[in-house]
């Protein structure tokens, strides 16, 4: 497209803003058409005076073009400063950067601008150690029920009648109750010096076996189960007795090359057919995934209708959750993702917690918070998590297997976060690089 062409059209700013906590510094990228640099058009910038804005906008022909951005946290007042003295040397901006790849039309200009004192608060503000978790029992009432996702259907609707408060006689609600770390039970050995020594039941076989050693958690006797009346909760899915579920039936997954772990019936719904959850043999019950889910709103809190309200989480937003949680817990920061397939991901968390800010369409012109991730396509899964003897493998490695809907929708999303960023930060050596959102409690 000639230059000629580009002036009758108004060319589009692209603002991108990321909080660099380590060094106390905001990036400030800003890019436009190519085209105008070589016609001697160059970019005017401008911090409000509240210092917590940046506003970009273009001269004659296209002074009616501007953009404007809120900062991930208000800047230093010697920012006015700089930018004043980048737009005043050697007349401009200067050349700018040239984007590549399928921004090569793009020209990026890139400036680094100091937080104030003032904003230090953002970095080290306390929070709930599971912040970044969706969907925690503070978030739930008695009352709150679950639907299907896709179709609306209810999937979790009230407690049996047989789960009643034995005071009043009256169904209670539910009673939802928050699970412990994923190595809970691994740890008990470090927490105590004795495995206290289980009471024996009527008629048990007094063998030599140790009954301590039957099940992970003490015995049998401390097994988590899954209770009728109780809504267990994780980082991803909600665990409940199978008879409290209505609308979803059970279907067996078709392989013979599975173990009999993977091979737990999956639960659908009985309307549209959507994959709401598994079937869990250990915990005795059925898991929820919360990526299939709405949930209904506290009592008292409709919509402008006066119907119940209901609201979900992004599929984006439930992983990072499980990413997150996989650091704190086994101190890793690479993930093989897959779905079961001989494909899948190879994801570096770089950044777990990045402020950011973006002019893009599809994006807030607010600050998000999310995770800076690195990633590349695996082309064969198994060889990577089991290498064959002789060959080098990664002890930093952690696996990550998500249902196939859940795999997709993550793969969209990291493309879609890619395509966001500048021209230039969209890759790094072999990797390519997305932001990956993430849930803020304090935001809500």
């Amino acid at each position: 497209m000639s230059p000629e062409t580009n002036q009758d059209q108004d060319p589009i700013l692209s603002l991108h803003a990321e909080l660099l906590p380590n060094i106390r510094h905001i990036t400030l990228y800003v890019s436009l058409p190519a085209h105008l640099h070589s016609q001697g058009i160059q970019p005017s910038i401008s911090l409000s005076q509240s210092r917590r804005s940046i506003t970009v906008s273009l001269p004659a022909p296209f002074d009616h073009v501007s953009d404007t951005i809120k900062l991930p946290a208000r800047v230093s007042e010697a920012s006015h400063r700089l930018l004043a003295l980048a737009q005043q040397r050697d007349g401009g901006l200067g050349e700018g950067k040239c984007a590549t790849g399928t921004d090569a039309d793009q020209r990026e200009y890139s400036f680094r601008m100091q937080i104030d004192s003032e904003s230090e608060s953002l970095l080290s503000r306390d929070e709930p150690m599971d912040g970044f978790v969706p969907w925690t029992t503070r978030d739930m009432v008695p009352a709150t029920r679950l639907r299907c996702r896709q179709c609306e259907g209810v999937v979790l609707d009230s407690p049996a009648r047989d789960d009643v408060d034995a005071g009043s006689g009256s169904p209670s609600g539910w009673v939802w109750k928050d699970l412990p770390s994923g190595n809970w039970a691994e740890m008990m050995d470090f927490w105590h010096c004795h495995k206290p020594d289980p009471e024996p039941e009527e008629g048990e076989d007094k063998g030599d076996e140790d009954p301590n050693a039957t099940v992970k958690g003490y015995g049998a006797a401390n097994q988590l189960v899954a209770i009728p009346g109780t809504v267990l909760v994780d980082v991803a899915t909600f665990l409940v007795a199978e008879a409290e579920c209505k609308g979803l039936k059970q279907v067996q997954p078709e392989s013979t090359a599975k173990s009999s772990l993977e091979l737990q019936r999956e639960l659908r719904c009985e309307n549209c057919d959507f994959l709401v959850g598994m079937e869990d043999t250990i915990f005795q019950g059925w898991r929820l995934f919360k990526t299939s889910l709405s949930a209904s709103t506290p009592p008292g809190k409709q919509d402008g209708d006066g119907n119940t309200a209901w609201h979900s989480h992004s599929v984006e937003t439930v992983v990072a959750a499980q990413l997150l949680e996989l650091i704190e817990r086994e101190s890793t920061r690479r993930f093989v993702i897959h779905s079961g397939q001989r494909n899948g991901l190879l994801l570096w968390v770089f950044n777990p917690d990045l402020w950011y800010s973006n002019s893009s369409p599809d994006h807030s012109v607010t600050a998000q918070r999310a995770m800076k991730v690195l990633f590349q396509t695996v082309a064969d899964v198994d060889e990577m998590l089991h290498p064959e003897r002789g060959k080098a493998s990664s002890l930093s490695l952690d696996e990550l297997r998500l249902p196939s809907y859940v795999f997709s929708a993550v793969s969209e999303a990291l493309e879609s976060g890619s395509k966001m960023l500048p021209g230039s930060a969209r890759s790094f050596r072999e990797w390519r690089v997305a932001v990956m959102h993430r849930f803020d409690r304090l935001k809500g």
